[in-house]
């Protein structure tokens, strides 16, 4: 029942959303540009445009974004002279503008480190939000591939990506994920497919996050099927926005069958606007579901963290 219903649902998810991601492309934001020349665009819109009494900031996550600042003119002059964008920010005001492509052409390099499995991917985002990329997979033996994925932002508040990869010797895998947050933004829920054609097999998974239920502690439950085997898992995240670390059980059925396992993330650690990087070290044997898709990072608790990384005067 479980495989029916997703199946389904990515269906219909690939079917009737390409035209949907195309038209959420398009966006009215003033500042699109790049987070760290914020302050230079600001003033050079005022500058240009001196009638305007204020200005509309998105800011980008991944490409993306979905909550916009209105920051008055007189206030920005005002923390501009004082060097100090704090007062501002409650000053601004914040607006749940719903999921958004912003202009994107960065490059990202994923590196998974299992103890039987290992992957690089080395992508590169090109036209309409599609990522097209290298692989190279350390299973048994060492082989390279191809992989071609596209983003689709389902609604304000949904996201989802499908693609295929191509590794020599073996058959072509098709992959979708999506991922929901929830409307008072205490948490997601997220679902991932991996199917291999001309074979049988097919693993997918569904779990729920829910995030901060202890300081920086996010815990989540997830159930899986690969093959004929149904799987759930539990575990707890911890850690801030470049490092987590996450620790639970998985094949949980009874006291005396439970593995504990742990996963070490590092995400964009060279912390530059064009290229990403996510490095992930698990001590899991199977690598499904460790890239999920999460929308954490577009809360309204996290635009201060943004704010302060990308509106200051230094």
């Amino acid at each position: 029942m479980l495989i029916r219903i997703l199946i389904k649902y990515y269906k219909l998810i690939i079917f009737m959303l390409i035209p949907i991601s195309i038209q959420a492309e398009e966006s009215n934001h003033v500042i699109i540009g790049f987070n760290d020349s914020i302050i230079n665009e600001i003033d050079d819109f005022f500058s240009g445009q001196p009638t305007k009494k204020n200005v509309i900031w998105a800011p980008k996550v991944k490409g993306k974004s979905k909550y916009t600042f209105s920051i008055p003119k007189n206030a920005y002059l005002i923390s501009k002279n004082h060097a100090d964008t704090s007062d501002l920010f409650y000053l601004s005001e914040q607006t749940d503008s719903g999921l958004k492509f912003q202009s994107n052409k960065s490059k990202n390099i994923e590196i998974l480190i299992a103890e039987n499995n290992s992957n690089l991917i080395l992508s590169q985002s090109i036209l309409s939000n599609i990522n097209a990329g290298l692989l190279l997979k350390n299973k048994e033996k060492i082989s390279f591939g191809v992989n071609l994925n596209k983003d689709l932002i389902i609604s304000k508040n949904t996201l989802g990506n499908f693609g295929f990869e191509k590794v020599k010797d073996e058959y072509t895998v098709f992959n979708a994920k999506f991922v929901k947050l929830s409307n008072n933004e205490n948490s997601e829920f997220y679902g991932n497919i991996n199917h291999e054609f001309k074979s049988d097999h097919l693993n997918i998974g569904i779990g729920n996050t829910w995030f901060d239920i202890a300081n920086q502690v996010d815990l989540t439950l997830g159930i899986h099927e690969q093959g004929k085997k149904v799987e759930s898992e539990l575990y707890v995240t911890f850690g801030d926005e470049n490092m987590k670390f996450q620790v639970g059980l998985n094949q949980i059925k009874n006291n005396s069958n439970m593995n504990m396992f742990f996963n070490l993330k590092f995400e964009n650690n060279l912390n530059k606007e064009n290229f990403g990087t996510n490095v992930i070290i698990t001590s899991k044997d199977s690598v499904f579901g460790l890239g999920k898709l999460s929308l954490k990072s577009f809360r309204k608790k996290n635009l201060d963290m943004l704010w302060k990384k990308y509106m200051n005067y230094n």
